[in-house]
């Protein structure tokens, strides 16, 4: 493994495997990216569903995850540990996405929130059976440390630039204003939707699977009751896990309380909606730009305290959202302070996979069995609950304050229960994120260690196995009789004779 310090030189056909695999990640975003940032907003305002029937769906589809997201994760390591792959899960997951996002994106008939609950649950089961085993592939067909760090970097390097092509949408010649609005969101669904599947079939097509599973792994094999105690025991004794958890969640909630309101404070309360999608914009540039740097930043220093500087920004960042008001929050200032979040951010996106990546390794060292797809899944069920927590605990506190979207004007209680959702409230969250963070059992030395003695056993195994093979007993080969008829070449010979 290559040191915190050095720069890590890839084979040509590695970047090939890397790029090939993140390819769908553009198309996804441009799907998936409507129903993360600006959906609540445009359910609320265009088709007039209240913010707390909005956060309410949303918390109950957490609770739904957190069911499926498991379940899935070990189907697909049981699929893996059978056939040797993850792509039937992760074509299956990708199919469904596409018509999911299309009708929560476009509303068929009329908008109630019983039709918004079912696409809006549709849409993250189909999105958590394609995501679980993809996110699991990259930690299989990569090798090195560094590897992972980079196919990461990558998938968000160009979930960025998806995340830009969404927001630029509005400023195209194709639409009236520059506002979000719900025909600006349904030529995004479509454009991704034409661009994901192509990508997702040519990288399924083409990526190797990886290692196969080791031969200890037939735990994984059977998704009963006694299998999914001895999984939540492991994550249990896993401290690197339980740390990360903490940092993540934290985190996430935090994220998800600033990204949930954001729109709404801007558009609302700011009187600004018409800037949003051109900071947006700008944010995202920057985020794309960011990665790199994070990446350089994460190689150097390493993991963990690139991790806290970002974190850092991130809660300057929401302190100062707290002091907008309608006389002081112009273009400059809505603009300077997405960008600082989008840059911040970049250090999530670079450094939060491989570390779990890492602690997965832990793991297998620690219980020798593999479940990537069983720690992914609990990741992509914290990424969604960090989302509808963050944003639904927002909404639930502004409305409690009497916060509202038709109100002409926000004061007293009201802008209370709004600042609070977007600035205090996600502070606090990062602040208790960074003292996670902080207390991080694993870094690159330790982790060099790991997969030194991970690659240690695993030739311990093979050559036990090839031992095993070359000492077993011979079996009798039985001889079949000779048939009466004589063969057709025997008859040519004594026709000839």
């Amino acid at each position: 493994m290559i040191g915190a310090g050095e720069t890590p030189r890839f084979k040509n056909h590695s970047v090939r495997r890397s790029a090939l695999y993140a390819g769908p990640q553009f198309g996804s975003t441009l799907l998936v990216a409507p129903v993360a940032s600006v959906l609540a907003g445009i359910y609320a305002k265009y088709f007039g569903l209240g913010l707390a029937t909005i956060g309410g769906i949303m918390l109950a589809a957490r609770i739904f995850d957190a069911v499926t997201d498991p379940v899935v994760g070990m189907l697909s390591d049981r699929d893996r540990v059978r056939t040797g792959s993850r792509k039937r899960f992760i074509a299956i997951g990708g199919v469904a996405v596409v018509p999911c996002a299309y009708f929560l994106i476009v509303p068929p008939g009329a908008v109630t929130a019983g039709s918004f609950a079912f696409w809006y649950f549709a849409f993250y089961l189909a999105l958590t059976i394609f995501l679980i085993p993809y996110m699991a592939w990259a930690n299989e067909f990569t090798q090195r440390g560094q590897e992972k760090t980079f196919v990461f970097s990558l998938l968000a390097f160009i979930g960025a630039l998806g995340g830009a092509s969404f927001y630029l949408l509005p400023m195209t010649p194709l639409f009236a204003s520059d506002e979000i609005t719900p025909e600006v969101i349904r030529t995004s669904a479509i454009i991704g939707s034409a661009i994901f599947l192509p990508l997702l079939f040519l990288a399924l097509k083409t990526v190797p699977d990886g290692a196969a599973p080791p031969a200890s792994a037939p735990a994984t094999a059977r998704p009963r009751l006694a299998q999914l105690q001895s999984v939540i025991l492991e994550m249990a004794l896993n401290r690197p896990f339980l740390v990360f958890v903490g940092a993540f969640m934290s985190l996430g909630i935090g994220v998800g309380m600033w990204s949930g309101m954001f729109f709404i404070f801007v558009d609302v309360y700011l009187q600004q909606g018409s800037v949003f999608a051109a900071i947006s914009l700008l944010g995202l540039a920057v985020a794309a730009l960011a990665i790199p740097i994070w990446y350089r930043i994460a190689t150097r220093f390493g993991k963990r305290r690139s991790w806290l500087f970002g974190m850092a920004i991130l809660a300057l960042v929401f302190l100062l959202t707290g002091f907008l008001r309608t006389d002081n929050a112009g273009f400059g200032a809505l603009a300077g302070l997405n960008i600082a979040v989008m840059f911040a951010s970049g250090s999530l996106s670079v450094i939060a996979m491989p570390m779990l990546c890492d602690v997965i390794d832990f793991g297998r060292l620690q219980n020798d069995v593999e479940r990537n797809a069983v720690y992914f899944s609990m990741h992509s069920l914290m990424t969604k609950i960090q989302v509808a927590i963050g944003g639904a605990v927002g909404m639930i506190i502004a409305g409690a304050f009497g916060f509202s979207v038709a109100a002409p004007a926000q004061q007293g209680l009201p802008l209370t229960g709004l600042l609070i959702g977007v600035s205090w409230g996600p502070l606090l969250f990062v602040l208790l994120a960074m003292v996670f963070i902080a207390v991080m059992p694993l870094n690159e030395r330790r982790m060099e260690i790991v997969r030194k003695r991970l690659e240690q056993r695993a030739e311990r195994a093979s050559r036990s196995a090839r031992q095993a093979h070359t000492n077993a007993p011979l079996q009798p080969v039985t001889v079949p009789e000779a048939s009466h008829r004589p063969s057709h070449r025997a008859s040519k010979q004594a026709s000839l004779s």
